[in-house]
């Protein structure tokens, strides 16, 4: 069973969009990480883990995500978790993608409750595989694979965790050397080790911070280019081969990638066949 579900968040008491949205009966499994200085703002009926009161924990520390993130990772690491950004939703894709019925009378919706916990119980199972370590949702904006899921490829925003798998190296991960890409540190640095993850196609996630574009995100509203450049560069060194920064040919970074901060190309599964050699 998924026994814990960790929710980060700062500054928003008042607008939990990731819990509002879970079935009830799995609202009684979350943990919401909060700072200390805000724990009484929040009034939720659910369990509670107050991060230090400490200046790297506050959030105006740069590494705090990070560091925040390191520590919901020691505290699953006995257990079947998932650890989800306070901001999202969930969808589901028309199976007809994946050669199998026309389920649907759209090419995709947002999930139901049903659908959740169906969700959360197919991940359940795909954690019990040796070969997954973690698992998760495709983002809504990329276009399905031709196969329900996929191997070791990208995930973020949505992790769901074996910590048991991993707990004897934990504590030799790097993983609060950066702010930007801490999620693909975090799974190159599985990856690279032989633990695997799989990518549902079917089951989307929606990242609300980036779709509405009035709701205010603690990292992103105050992140330049020139500190996520930084980070990108930290991730690379850490990665020589599977993670690439690309630059057209005068110097400057190709435009796009999260947020149009620039692209970076990742090779996950790479990184996974290189470990088993």
């Amino acid at each position: 069973m998924i026994e814990r579900i960790f929710i980060p968040t700062v500054n928003r008491p008042d607008t939990q969009i990731t819990y509002e949205n879970l079935p009830s009966s799995l609202r009684s499994r979350v943990t919401m990480v909060v700072q200390a200085w805000e724990r009484p703002l929040y009034n939720y009926s659910c369990d509670y883990l107050v991060l230090p009161d400490t200046p790297e924990y506050h959030y105006t520390d740069y590494y705090c995500l990070s560091k925040t993130r390191k520590l919901i990772y020691e505290a699953g690491k006995n257990m079947k978790y998932c650890m989800l950004d306070d901001d999202i939703t969930f969808g589901r894709r028309n199976t007809k993608y994946f050669g199998m019925i026309d389920n649907m009378p759209m090419s995709k919706r947002k999930a139901t409750n049903e659908d959740v916990l169906e969700m959360f119980s197919l991940y359940d199972k795909w954690l019990d595989d040796p070969d997954v370590t973690v698992c998760g949702c495709s983002f809504n904006e990329n276009p399905p694979a031709n196969k329900i899921y996929t191997n070791n490829s990208s995930l973020s925003s949505a992790l769901w965790i074996n910590g048991k798998d991993f707990a004897h190296i934990l504590p030799d991960l790097e993983l609060t050397k950066v702010r930007v890409m801490e999620d693909t540190c975090f799974l190159m640095s599985l990856l690279t080790r032989g633990f695997g993850n799989r990518v549902s196609q079917e089951f989307l996630v929606y990242n609300n911070s980036v779709l509405q574009k009035n709701l205010k995100s603690e990292l992103w509203d105050n992140q330049s280019f020139e500190q996520t450049h930084n980070d990108h560069k930290i991730v690379e060194a850490m990665f020589p081969g599977v993670v690439t920064i690309l630059y057209d040919e005068t110097g400057k970074r190709i435009p796009g990638g999260f947020r149009n901060y620039g692209k970076v190309r990742i090779q996950y599964s790479k990184a996974y066949k290189q470990s088993k050699k």
